[in-house]
């Protein structure tokens, strides 16, 4: 039995990419069961229901001796669940540039720099030929429009234009479909907040240094930081201590508008961010005029670290560095 999952408290991109390939497994006789390991997010959810219902469920304890695995949006041993054994897991797909696939000794790994990784199971799904289902078309379909902003983010690419034209015409969607789907994740208040902060909360070990990284995607986001900013420095500031991180930061994305917002919290993680992502004004909060998106930063992050490993970084020093990300420019 194959197993098809994603990293824990999977995103829509991750929900996407275990159904349909699961779905492509089973359309090609082999025994697949798509499963996902933590809590869905609003934006999964807006589309179960949307759906009526989603072909997948939570999954907990051990699985069945002998059992093989397939790790879709993720190739990150430490994100994933903790009983998939490494070495059974005998297919990768991700689509970031900090992985870790040398960890999966017996794994194909197919990684390539798409906006989205449901972009990389739609061209599977189109080079072997199978009809994809409503539901896996669907999901796939808003997992592209999702992970690029509705092509905004710069990390789109003609694949992934080209993927969700040829999911669009397999469906009928409502000419409301993408407004309704972004806003469903926007319905964040003092209540869910913490809720909504965890389900999508990063942590690395990037140079023996821990680092959490928060990240919303929303409509309307200088409205929700402004209104929100005591609650989520308060949460950014629990998390750092009680989970032992080095730095923190937090990223807001406006998905309609095409910028983000970056908090944080404390001098040594305004430094780390400010020198990763050539942003020598931040301090505790700055906006862009563009997006940039948490795993574009993973590597900003690594080479930052790799690069200053003997100096001490500090939030109101400009410190050079050559590969300045073409991503962010500051919008104060």
């Amino acid at each position: 039995m194959t197993f098809v999952t994603s990293y824990k408290s999977p995103d829509l991109d991750g929900i996407a990419c275990t159904i349909a390939y699961a779905e492509l497994l089973t359309k090609q006789h082999l025994s697949a069961i798509p499963v996902y390991y933590g809590d869905l997010g609003l934006e999964v959810k807006f589309l179960k229901d949307y759906l009526g219902g989603i072909p997948i469920k939570p999954h907990t304890g051990s699985f069945p001796t002998g059992s093989d695995f397939v790790l879709v949006d993720t190739a990150d041993p430490d994100a994933i669940d903790p009983a998939i054994p490494l070495a059974q897991v005998k297919e990768i797909f991700d689509h970031r540039k900090l992985v870790f696939v040398e960890k999966f000794t017996s794994a194909v790994s197919h990684i390539e720099l798409v906006g989205s990784c449901a972009t990389l199971i739609t061209e599977e799904i189109v080079r072997k030929q199978i009809q994809p289902g409503r539901v896996s078309a669907t999901f796939l379909y808003g997992a592209i429009i999702s992970n690029t902003v509705n092509f905004k983010n710069s990390v789109t690419t003609d694949r992934d234009r080209k993927a969700a034209s040829w999911l669009e015409k397999q469906i009928s969607l409502p000419p409301d479909f993408i407004k309704n789907m972004f806003q469903s994740k926007s319905q964040i208040n003092v209540s869910n907040l913490e809720q909504v902060i965890l389900q999508d909360f990063a942590v690395k070990n990037i140079a023996g240094k821990i680092i959490g990284i928060a990240q919303i995607e929303v409509v309307d986001l200088e409205k929700l930081v402004s209104s929100l900013k005591p609650q989520l420095l308060e949460i950014l500031g629990r998390l750092k201590a009680e989970r032992g991180l080095d730095y923190i930061f937090f990223t807001g994305v406006d998905i309609l508008e095409g910028f983000n917002h970056f908090l944080v919290i404390d001098k040594d993680s305004a430094g780390l961010f400010s020198h990763a992502l050539s942003l020598p004004g931040l301090t505790s909060e700055v906006k862009t005029t563009r997006i940039i998106m948490r795993k574009q930063i993973w590597p900003l992050l690594e080479k930052s670290l790799e690069s200053t490993s003997n100096l001490k970084l500090v939030p109101d020093r400009s410190l050079s560095r050559p590969d300045v990300s073409p991503d962010v420019n500051v919008a104060q």
